[in-house]
């Protein structure tokens, strides 16, 4: 499991940018996948139960959550995140789109994006979600440890 301070990850929630996560996942996952930062600002993916969720906690002023339909299931995946700057300014709407093994299971468009970082005091953190939660919806589990086992996670930015 990795930490890495926000002033020095990959820019999660404000640019183009795809993540490609390979994972094992038990019966009914729960844990982090990874999150950015923390209860004051920040983004994670994380299972709960099965179900896949995305959060995107503006400041804690809007929280933007997409979860998958239904379970994902016992299995080895793929689960890729999309975000695309919907108009290059400061605090612009990013359209989200999730998917496991290239089929989209959530997603959206979360209306307001944090300008600049988040905080300076939290980190991108992968398997758990170590600092303060980025989710009320596990709040009380933190660091919620991902159950399962993650192999290689990639991050890249992208033009379109």
């Amino acid at each position: 499991m990795e930490r890495m301070p926000e002033f020095a990850a990959p820019k999660l929630g404000k640019f183009n940018n795809d993540v490609r996560v390979e994972a094992n996942l038990p019966e009914k996952a729960n844990g982090v996948i990874y999150a950015l930062e923390g209860f004051s600002g920040g983004l994670s993916l994380f299972m709960q139960d099965g179900y896949l969720v995305y959060e995107y906690n503006l400041f804690e002023i809007k929280r933007t959550v997409f979860k998958s339909a239904e379970p994902i299931g016992a299995v080895d995946v793929v689960t890729e995140v999309q975000s695309r700057v919907a108009e290059a300014k400061p605090a612009a709407p990013l359209d989200v789109k999730i998917s496991v093994n290239g089929k989209a299971v959530a997603g959206g468009r979360v209306p307001i994006t944090a300008p600049l970082t988040f905080t300076a005091n939290d980190c991108l953190d992968i398997g758990y979600d170590w600092g303060s939660p980025v989710s009320t919806e596990y709040f009380d589990d933190a660091p919620f440890k991902f159950e399962g086992t993650l192999g290689t996670t990639t991050i890249s930015y992208s033009d379109k």
